[in-house]
């Protein structure tokens, strides 16, 4: 059985959704058999890496040419002087020029970026380079300024809901409305994400609810989540206690817990209450975590009027 996220992936630059502005660039760059050296920044999911290898093989036509890294597994230097350089000195008949995709390398060291730029001013008639990652800061100034900056934004809420739609009659999965509206909350503009989520329904020949999906992917009831909110909200802090007692008990991942949280806040549309969670989350993200740091949050999230 095909993943979905390989099935679904686009064939052609052309195909891949959202992005719009981005993805025109990349198209014309294409019709004009001429590229710079390209950064592509964005969030996870949001179609980066797919739309680096289909850009190109769209405009060498072999992959002969193309070199694909992942920086966080080759993070060193090494890998700058041996691979990435034998590769740039390389001779291919076949194409105008040769491509080097790297992949998450806002991980790599100063080091080897410092090497890697020497490589990009050396060779830039005959070796291109696509660099991604998700945080632009990480990258060198002088290898920014090499390149051209591509965003890669969350792909807009409709047009992922089109596309789940699509592919869940195409595959024969039923999904209840709610269903459909918590995998796009969930997965948070996260193509990829999506897609995994709806993998784990496509064996079901029932109708699938949001707790089939909570539970076949491991986090928080969003109504037990919805309930400690509600019941802080109304100053009832020993029941709210209790409620987060037994979703605590069921040792969710701690990211897993404030997410939950996150976009039950999110849906109420209170400020003060989304910035009590997204305050805790930042903790959690610095490695955080204990059960006292969600009592914090409830404290402030008491004092909301």
């Amino acid at each position: 059985m095909d993943l979905l996220v390989n099935k679904y992936r686009p064939l052609n630059i052309e195909s891949v959704i959202g992005n719009i502005s981005t993805i025109s660039t990349l198209s014309n760059i294409i019709k004009e058999k001429s590229m710079p050296h390209l950064l592509f920044t964005g969030p996870p999911g949001t179609g980066k890496t797919s739309s680096a290898k289909i850009f190109a093989f769209q405009l060498i036509g072999s992959k002969d040419g193309i070199l694909e890294l992942n920086a966080s597994d080759d993070r060193g230097i090494d890998t700058v002087r041996t691979q990435i350089k034998d590769f740039s000195m390389k001779k291919i008949q076949t194409v105008p020029f040769k491509i080097v995709i790297l992949d998450e390398c806002d991980s790599m060291t100063t080091a080897a970026q410092q090497a890697m730029r020497r490589i990009m001013e050396t060779h830039s008639s005959d070796c291109k380079f696509i660099l991604i990652c998700n945080d632009f800061s990480k990258i060198f100034e002088p290898i920014q300024s090499r390149c051209a900056v591509l965003r890669f934004d969350k792909i807009d809420t409709l047009i992922i809901e089109n596309r789940l739609r699509e592919i869940s009659k195409f595959e024969n999965i039923k999904l209840t409305d709610e269903a459909v509206n918590f995998i796009i909350d969930v997965s948070d503009g996260d193509m990829r994400q999506l897609l995994n989520i709806l993998q784990t329904c496509i064996n079901n020949p029932n109708l699938i609810d949001v707790q089939y999906i909570v539970k076949i992917i491991g986090i928080p009831s969003p109504k037990l989540v919805n309930e400690v909110v509600n019941l802080l909200l109304k100053k009832n802090i020993e029941e709210a206690i209790e409620k987060f007692e037994k979703i605590w008990d069921e040792k969710y991942d701690a990211e897993d817990l404030i997410s939950s949280f996150f976009r039950i806040a999110k849906n109420m549309e209170n400020y003060e209450v989304v910035k009590a969670v997204g305050l805790t989350h930042l903790k959690i993200i610095k490695g955080n975590i204990s059960k006292l740091i969600f009592y914090g949050m409830f404290y402030d999230i008491l004092k909301v009027n």
